[in-house]
């Protein structure tokens, strides 16, 4: 179920990214929550296609966990914290 959702939203958002219009492919695309944490749904209008920078840069507190694997294999630059967005 979640493979079609992913599918849906990557086709619905041109296969970009929505914050840097980067083109990415479905494969290697991040489904990110709107809203996330306990408010968020998975309903079509809450899920937005993000790269993968775009996704570890972005400011909440629950992908804490994707920055030091994004600063590892260098996705992100070391001066990550200028670049955060919400």
């Amino acid at each position: 179920m979640w493979l079609d959702i992913r599918k849906k939203i990557w086709l619905r958002d041109n296969g970009v990214c929505t914050h840097c219009n980067c083109k990415v492919d479905l494969d290697k695309c991040n489904i990110d929550h709107v809203v996330s944490g306990k408010y968020g749904t998975n309903s079509m209008c809450n899920l937005r296609t993000l790269c993968r920078k775009c996704h570890a840069l972005r400011l909440d507190k629950r992908h804490r966990g994707m920055i030091s694997k994004a600063l590892k294999e260098d996705i992100i630059p070391s001066n990550w914290r200028e670049l955060t967005w919400e």
